[in-house]
């Protein structure tokens, strides 16, 4: 491969950060302290980094959480393939965006929760929120399910996602937030 078309393609996308590879809690603190200290060196709104900041942990925690090909190490450690880009359009916008296998009996749970979110105006996801939160529906033996709602909190425009059919088993998930 080479790179320089691949840094072309970086800058047009508006692609300020990203990462490709196995995910676990200990990368995740360090790119979460790279991107802060990235856009604290372009002196952003430090209420946009935290945003930023929340909407790129929430990703990569569902990455690590909902990945089909997660791998417990002997250490006990998880680690999950992931995708993650922070970056800004042409309009100025920043975006987080992620993407990972995961098992295609997924797409439908997933899609509807999606759906369900982006039906909903800002006063209505915090509705759906303390609904969540109060009643356990949703709860999972890893979180509680609220990852697509903090997102959509911080979101200025709805969550835009995608599946990709890999085979019977796997589909490619991509979700992009716009902040």
């Amino acid at each position: 491969m080479k790179m320089f078309p691949f840094k072309e393609m970086l800058e047009r996308e508006g692609i300020i950060f990203s990462f490709s590879g196995s995910i676990s809690q200990p990368v995740l603190a360090g790119i979460g302290e790279t991107i802060e200290n990235e856009f604290d060196s372009i002196d952003l709104d430090p209420n946009m980094i935290m945003k930023i900041f929340a909407v790129f942990t929430e990703q990569m925690q569902n990455v690590m959480s909902y990945s089909k090909e997660r791998r417990e190490h002997r250490d006990n450690h998880l680690t999950s393939p992931g995708i993650c880009v922070v970056g800004m359009n042409d309009k100025g916008k920043y975006y987080v965006a992620s993407a990972n296998i995961m098992d295609v009996k997924d797409e439908q749970k997933v899609s509807e929760k999606i759906d369900h979110i982006n039906s909903l105006d800002k006063e209505g996801q915090k509705r759906y929120y303390k609904e969540l939160r109060r009643s356990g529906k949703g709860v999972h033996n890893r979180g509680a399910g609220l990852g697509f709602l903090e997102m959509a909190k911080r979101a200025s425009e709805p969550l835009d996602y995608q599946f990709t059919t890999l085979d019977k088993d796997r589909s490619f998930f991509e979700i992009k937030v716009y902040i």
